[in-house]
């Protein structure tokens, strides 16, 4: 069959029934005359353009074939199955509303032929229509993914100090153990909730994640689990120091000193917590596994050694070490003052009010009073040391030694650490649909299986964790001037030593708030 849809002088479209052909009579029309034509038959689709490009240039030519008819109504469905449209690839006269009707029979029976039976609205079909232009037809309905077990938990908040001056006494105060009673609160975990089925275009169901039901680590020794009120709550067994073992919370044994550490109890050598309500007396040695806390008001003399292998070491009322204390820890040290003592830190040296004659190695050494003063000793650190002022107007000799950092290397870090942590929380979400999956009825995954992911699910939220402390750490380090700074927030004197990437500058000239950074080979003032 033959039909002859359009001519004019120079040429015509034919439908045959294997398609569209054209046929030119003369030269003169350029394609674009070509492509405005086929505006009037949107059901033509075009599968060689080139083949009308050659009819037009070589006119009287053809017929040959250039296209092929679309379907009159076209149905896309998404890949979710959640919605279809429709697109119309009939003449606009079709499209008027006096055909409306037979319009939407046919829309109905071309949604029918592709399994299209739910959420159909005809409502877009009812204005002006457009052919070649997509129209939603049908909506199904979302899933709602469920929602995790919600677990609230003991807060250890990172050590703040804060300066405190009441009359003729004045403190260096912090809550460095957190320390709880038999029967306080430790945490609590609410059940997960169900995700609610959704519907496709189709009419089948569209199955939701699940909330997975997160364990609520603890240690059996010194935390118990009771069932109140509908969820699951966390009381501490005994009286002691909270504490976390990865995400596991434990109530660790805290060794409680009333008064001083003296002849009457001898050298403390302790696997937990310690805090001593008094001093420690001199020649006497205090060694533990965790945070070491010192409450007495006048802080300590020339004792032997205050050491906390894994954590840090609280000293509210100073230390006067006469030249033979020695003070060690891994984590950080926050102390009052410093005079007369050898201090070795893993992390950073928070000082209240002043140091004299120390000798200090650790990460950075900030003194926080804005009277607060370096005087005398050695000082070192590897990012920065920050005081009011360095040195004194005695010019009592001064030596303060950064040994500075690559600030490349630690933005290279941060941005590894930022792709570790992003990598983690979509393996944390691949894992979490692995667990919801094995909860289907015709899952193929066992119990084992199922309990292997929730531990590698535990171990990468622990993980994210360490990455999240060590890129915040890096954040704090990167605000230090150049790669390594002495920082005077009032002044520094003369007789003051600075050594800044091993390079050496001795301060000849009292100078009011500088700030020293190592720039092209030398220590400059900023």
């Amino acid at each position: 069959m033959e039909e002859t849809i359009f001519r004019d002088q120079t040429l015509a479209i034919i439908k045959k029934t294997d398609g569209f052909f054209i046929e030119t009579f003369s030269k003169g029309k350029a394609p674009l005359y070509f492509d405005a034509l086929l505006e009037q038959f949107p059901y033509i689709q075009v599968t060689n353009y080139s083949a009308v490009v050659n009819a037009l240039k070589n006119a009287p030519h053809g017929p040959v074939q250039f296209g092929i008819e679309k379907e009159r109504i076209a149905v896309d469905i998404s890949n979710d199955g959640l919605e279809a449209k429709i697109t119309l690839n009939l003449p606009a006269k079709e499209l008027s509303m006096d055909k409306r009707e037979k319009l939407l029979i046919e829309v109905l029976n071309a949604l029918k032929d592709k399994g299209v039976s739910y959420g159909i609205t005809l409502e877009n079909l009812r204005g002006a229509l457009e052919p070649n232009k997509p129209v939603v037809i049908a909506r199904g309905i979302p899933p709602i993914n469920g929602k995790d077990s919600e677990i609230k938990m003991y807060t250890i908040t990172e050590p703040k100090p804060q300066i405190v001056e009441n009359g003729s006494v004045n403190f260096y105060d912090l809550n460095l153990i957190n320390q709880v009673k038999a029967g306080d609160w430790l945490g609590e975990r609410i059940n997960p909730v169900p995700g609610i089925p959704g519907k496709s275009v189709f009419g089948t169901e569209i199955k939701p994640i699940d909330g997975v039901y997160l364990p609520l680590l603890y240690d059996r020794n010194s935390v118990e689990m009771v069932r109140k009120e509908g969820k699951d709550v966390l009381y501490s067994l005994k009286t002691g120091a909270v504490h976390y073992i990865a995400d596991t919370i434990a109530v660790y044994d805290v060794l409680e000193i009333d008064g001083d550490i003296d002849f009457n109890t001898g050298n403390i050598d302790f696997s937990g917590y310690v805090k001593i309500k008094g001093s420690v007396e001199e020649n006497f040695t205090v060694k533990a596994g965790k945070d070491i806390e010192i409450m007495g008001e006048y802080g300590i003399g020339g004792v032997d050694t205050i050491e906390s292998t894994d954590g840090s070491i609280y000293i509210r009322g100073g230390v006067a070490g006469q030249n033979r204390a020695k003070i060690i820890c891994k984590k950080n040290l926050y102390v009052k003052y410093l005079s007369d003592v050898d201090v070795v830190c893993g992390g950073s040296v928070y000082v209240g009010f002043y140091v004299r004659n120390a000798n200090i190695k650790a990460k950075q050494v900030i003194v926080d009073s804005p009277r607060g003063q370096i005087v005398g000793g050695l000082v070192e650190a590897d990012i920065c040391v920050e005081c009011a002022d360095i040195g004194n107007r005695m010019e009592t000799r001064t030596i303060i030694a950064v040994h500075g950092f690559n600030r490349n290397e630690m933005q290279l870090r941060l941005e590894e650490l930022k792709n570790m942590i992003d990598e983690n929380k979509k393996n944390l979400i691949k894992l979490k649909v692995i667990v919801s999956n094995s909860k289907d009825e015709n899952s193929n995954i066992d119990s084992s299986v199922t309990q292997k992911t929730l531990q590698a699910m535990r171990d990468i939220q622990e993980n994210i964790r360490n990455l999240e402390r060590e890129r915040l750490s890096i954040m704090k380090f990167i605000r230090t001037p150049g790669e390594g700074a002495v920082i005077a927030r009032r002044r520094i004197y003369p007789r003051v030593k600075l050594i800044i990437q091993n390079i050496t500058f001795e301060v000849s000239d009292e100078a009011v708030a500088p700030t020293f950074i190592v720039r092209e080979g030398s220590i400059v003032q900023i």
